[in-house]
């Protein structure tokens, strides 16, 4: 080989060299952005997956205390029936009362 030919592959080396340097520069630039980007969907993630934990536990409490109300709603439906016939007792024995009450008045007048 002659000296020309030397220094043209060299210089062809030199240069994918530079190329090679400038394209690994231009990559970790790349990666740095990208490992930002990856950084902030972790802590998206992260936030994400602890909402939802917080939410399950929500929804569960409101679950035990919907249940609890469910509970209470039968108990009153339940004192109400109750209330309802003692009323309904009363009611009949008043009317009773008073109608006879009103028939010994009418057989007097």
């Amino acid at each position: 080989m002659d000296e020309e030919k030397i220094n043209k592959t060299i210089e062809i080396i030199l240069q994918n060299q530079a190329q090679f340097y400038a394209d690994l520069q231009l990559l970790q630039e790349t990666n740095k952005e990208a490992e930002k980007r990856v950084s902030v969907l972790e802590r998206a993630a992260v936030n994400l997956y602890n909402a939802q934990t917080k939410t399950n536990e929500t929804v569960d409490k409101l679950a035990d205390k919907v249940d609890g109300l469910a509970d209470k709603v039968d108990a009153l439906a339940d004192a109400q029936k109750e209330t309802d016939e003692r009323l309904n007792a009363v009611i009949f024995m008043a009317e009773k009362f008073f109608g006879s009450q009103n028939g010994d008045s009418e057989k007097k007048q």
